[in-house]
């Protein structure tokens, strides 16, 4: 009965909707602060992406994961820090990354975060953020083509050139 009565109540809101109600309407912009990301063209491999986006993560006391989102033709688009964790670990939203790409009309997508003890072995977290990451990028059309931990002095770890990505593969 109270079901019914819930049914009832559903479909006179519908037929009288109630005046004083407000729905927001929301409009979402994007600035381009900067035409050119470290002035850089085609990315030829992890190397050099993780040159583009270690000095952002090398003096960091705490992980941080970073997005840099690619065109068709790999070229950098944008780079946003997605999240700042803490000493040994970052909580990182997908969506949230996911979003960065979505607004910038990415083709793909290259996640970054560093290790702040400079090892750049990664953790169990790691390897499972990894394929989330992968299992998203597929599903919305906006692959990971790797996912890199900076370590220190230079250091870096491709998941891609180690061949622990499924279908990305390296920049």
């Amino acid at each position: 009965m109270k079901v019914y009565m819930q049914e009832e109540q559903i479909q006179e809101m519908m037929e009288r909707p109630v005046q004083k109600k407000k729905i927001g309407i929301v409009h979402l912009e994007m600035v381009r602060e900067s035409r050119s990301l470290y002035g850089m063209a085609r990315l030829s491999g992890p190397k050099e992406a993780a040159e583009i986006v270690a000095p952002l993560l090398k003096r960091a006391d705490r992980e941080i994961m970073a997005v840099l989102s690619l065109d068709g033709r790999l070229e950098p688009v944008a780079l946003e820090i997605a999240a700042v964790g803490g000493l040994n670990c970052c909580r990182v939203e997908v969506a949230n990354l996911f979003k960065h790409a979505i607004l910038n009309n990415s083709a793909s997508i290259i996640c970054f975060h560093n290790h702040p003890s400079g090892d750049c072995e990664p953790s169990r977290e790691d390897m499972a953020m990894t394929r989330r990451l992968e299992e998203c990028g597929k599903l919305l059309g906006i692959p990971l083509v790797d996912h890199i931990i900076i370590g220190q002095e230079g250091a870096y770890l491709s998941f891609a050139e180690q061949g622990w990505m499924n279908g990305g593969g390296a920049a």
